[in-house]
């Protein structure tokens, strides 16, 4: 029996993001090891220290946070394996999780949302509107900090098995453990993002997300958007970069003001989070990475994290100076 087209289309997607995201988790998880094995981590990660400290971290966490600023994978790779390892708490990651967002979110949104939103809104409004999802981001961050000082003990080390060792060897590294350890790590992480994806294919092909999204527009009316801009939320949550530039045109054509246009994408991506990137994207990529239990944490914080900095952006473009 033939795989019908779009299924076939879905699994060779998905069967490209497996390969990239097995290499990154295979080179992350090894670059920790020897790095915290040579105990580079403290050199690397000192300006971040305070920042960690705050948040009642744990200081190695430094080195994942920075690899995040290049590789999301690869920066989830290396927090994976010390949960796994129990070097880390369900605490500490969601924690970290949210501390960690504008170092690697930052970089992703100057380099797949800015030049969008410049396009469709223009230089000015393009970039308030993506400082906006930046600020987002140090939300977050606060809200990481402030959990780890109310749910964490904090003033406690950690260390990979072959870290402690190598400190005491005098920095030398044990690169056949390294690589045992990289190549397990690997091998459960792709075994249980193929089992999310034949679950996640078997849902889109049959249409359980788009039903999701016809349920947008009740939503947008309960945030009180105003009725000329409701077509941008709406289409926001159907596909964000087509609502980025209807937003533009709308403004262009005086159907609304840029103020109302912002608010309008803002309350859209709360919609688009909540029935499209955590359910299909978010989620999958967690439970691949952490235990179930774990990734449905990291989901929520992340529900969390927007639910709370929305309410906030949308009030700073209220009180924004009209040009």
């Amino acid at each position: 029996m033939a795989i019908p087209p779009i299924l076939a289309h879905l699994l060779l997607r998905y069967s490209r993001s497996l390969l990239l995201l097995l290499a990154t988790t295979f080179i992350g998880v090894f670059l920790a090891d020897v790095l915290f094995s040579k105990g580079l981590h403290r050199k690397i990660g000192r300006p971040l220290s305070p920042l960690l400290k705050a948040a009642r971290l744990p200081e190695k966490l430094s080195v994942p946070m920075i690899t995040g600023m290049i590789d999301f994978r690869a920066e989830h790779a290396m927090v994976s394996s010390l949960a796994s390892n129990k070097a880390l708490s369900h605490g500490e990651v969601v924690c970290y999780s949210l501390v960690s967002l504008p170092f690697g979110g930052s970089r992703a949104m100057i380099q797949y949302v800015l030049p969008v939103a410049v396009a469709g809104l223009g230089l000015t409004v393009g970039a308030i509107y993506v400082s906006l999802l930046v600020l987002g981001l140090f939300v977050g961050m606060v809200m990481g900090v402030v959990g780890g000082r109310i749910f964490l003990k904090g003033g406690r080390d950690i260390a990979l098995g072959n870290g402690a060792r190598g400190r005491r060897a005098g920095g030398k590294v044990d690169l056949r453990k390294s690589l045992a350890r990289a190549a397990s790590m690997t091998k459960g992480v792709g075994i249980r993002y193929v089992m999310v994806v034949m679950v996640l294919s078997l849902l889109l092909y049959f249409g359980v997300f788009e039903h999701l999204k016809s349920l947008s527009a009740p939503l947008a009316r309960a945030f009180l958007v105003s009725p000329a801009s409701l077509p941008i939320t709406i289409t926001y949550a159907i596909n964000p970069t087509a609502a980025i530039l209807m937003a533009g045109e709308s403004i262009k054509e005086g159907i609304v003001v840029w103020k109302e246009a912002l608010i309008a994408l803002l309350v859209g991506r709360i919609i688009f989070a909540m029935i499209s990137e955590f359910p299909r994207h978010s989620f999958p990529f967690y439970v691949s990475m952490y235990r179930p239990r774990l990734a449905l944490k990291l989901t929520l914080a992340l529900i969390l994290q927007v639910f709370v900095s929305t309410p906030l952006l949308v009030l700073a473009v209220r009180l924004l100076p009209v040009a």
